[in-house]
């Protein structure tokens, strides 16, 4: 399983700017095609170049698993239609608060989300991933998905994480859960990190002590 350290647009936080699941990794519309090879050669899926609400910053708004790339409403109805082409499942989320990479924490086996989520948007959630949702905290905090970084394999979650969120955590995801910065001590993995079972790619700032924690958590090779 590969690591790869990039940017995107010369900016370390690789996290932000793009989203991965098994099938599908979604990066911002302008990026050489270079950089898109070097993506899929990574994480072993197809790619696709786009845009969210007309913005550059794809993993803030898109989430999802293997089952469906979750979008918010502000996403245009042109580029709802590009990732649908892909093969691509994709749920709308009609919730006030946009940044669905921030507020949810995801894989194959489970989802855990802020818990300012309204009842329907919980359960939205929960159909398009099929999988089971629970809300949760890091560090008492309620953006579990800027917090930390989920693959099938392992969670990567800011050092302010509590025990008992941890233990939460794994349960409801079924992978264990470590600590770990990105980009030369930056909290946040989210913005650091895009991951699947197969490989990553890792913001060009990050060290190698953070590298090994990267490496141990999704086991990578």
């Amino acid at each position: 399983m590969p690591v790869v350290l990039s940017d995107v647009f010369g900016d370390p936080n690789v996290g932000i700017f793009s989203f991965a699941n098994e099938k599908i990794a979604v990066l911002p519309a302008g990026i050489s095609p270079k950089k898109l090879s070097s993506y899929s050669e990574a994480l072993e899926t197809d790619i696709c170049s786009i845009g969210i609400a007309d913005s550059r910053l794809v993993g803030i708004y898109v989430t999802g698993n293997s089952n469906s790339l979750l979008l918010p409403y502000v996403a245009t109805v042109e580029e709802i239609s590009k990732l649908r082409s892909t093969g691509a499942r994709i749920a709308v989320i009609q919730e006030k608060r946009t940044a669905l990479g921030n507020l949810i924490l995801c894989n194959d086996y489970g989802a855990v989300i802020d818990p300012r989520l309204k009842p329907k948007t919980v359960s939205a959630i929960e159909k398009a991933l099929k999988v089971p949702v629970q809300t949760a905290t890091i560090g008492g905090l309620p953006q579990v998905g800027s917090l930390a970084v989920a693959s099938n394999k392992g969670v990567l979650a800011n050092p302010i994480i509590d025990e008992k969120e941890k233990q939460h955590i794994q349960e409801v995801l079924k992978v264990p859960v470590s600590v770990g910065t990105v980009n030369s001590g930056v909290p946040y993995p989210k913005s650091g990190i895009v991951v699947n079972s197969r490989g990553a790619v890792v913001g060009s700032h990050t060290l190698g002590s953070e590298l090994l924690a990267v490496s141990t958590v999704f086991q990578t090779d």
